[in-house]
């Protein structure tokens, strides 16, 4: 039974740790360069379609570069929106902006400078968020292990004689135990939202 509560604090710990997601760090850096890009080939006096093509240029991103690929080959601009709704943080904005430029034919340069500017805003949260939620999880962590590692340090012998007292030692030791996955559990929950 230690062994399944020591096993689940691990996978615990291992679920809530962020392994997979670094990627995810650059995503609203890469859109506030793209929309700056964008805004200051406009006011250099390019067209939409080419600010569009020179902001994509070079980029690693798939969504981008298919972008890049629409916007030279003379693609109507609503075609290039749909590309850009798949944007991670501000797609639905880049799409309406650009569909917005489209129909009226105005100067658009400081709307996609107010992109920019809001997913610069938007990575500096994340980057908060997510030193927030590391202490927290990390903390979750310790509060989670302290109770399993202390058992495991002194406790076998203790449990051993609580059980040895009778049907209400292993009622006790039993309790203890659900209490410290119900704990587990919660933490891992706290963690998570």
């Amino acid at each position: 039974m230690l062994l399944v509560v020591a096993t689940a604090l691990v996978i615990l710990f291992w679920d809530s740790v962020p392994v997979s997601g670094w990627w995810r760090r650059t995503e609203s850096v890469d859109e506030a360069r793209f929309f700056g890009s964008i805004a200051a080939e406009l006011r250099a006096g390019a067209s939409l379609r080419m600010a569009l093509a020179a902001a994509s240029a070079g980029s690693s991103d798939d969504r981008l570069r298919r972008a890049h690929r629409l916007a030279l080959a003379g693609a109507p601009l609503g075609g290039i929106s749909e590309t850009l709704s798949a944007l991670p943080r501000n797609g639905r904005r880049a799409r309406l902006a650009l569909r917005v430029a489209a129909v009226t034919g105005g100067r658009s340069a400081a709307v996609f400078e107010r992109l920019a500017e809001r997913a610069v805003d938007d990575a500096a949260l994340a980057r908060e968020q997510r030193t927030l939620t590391a202490q927290a999880r990390m903390s979750a962590a310790v509060v989670g292990a302290l109770p399993v590692l202390s058992l495991l340090v002194g406790g076998g012998s203790r449990i051993g004689r609580v059980v040895a007292t009778g049907s209400g030692g292993l009622l006790l030791v039993v309790a203890a135990l659900a209490m410290q996955v119900a704990g587990g559990v919660a933490v891992w929950w706290m963690a998570r939202t």
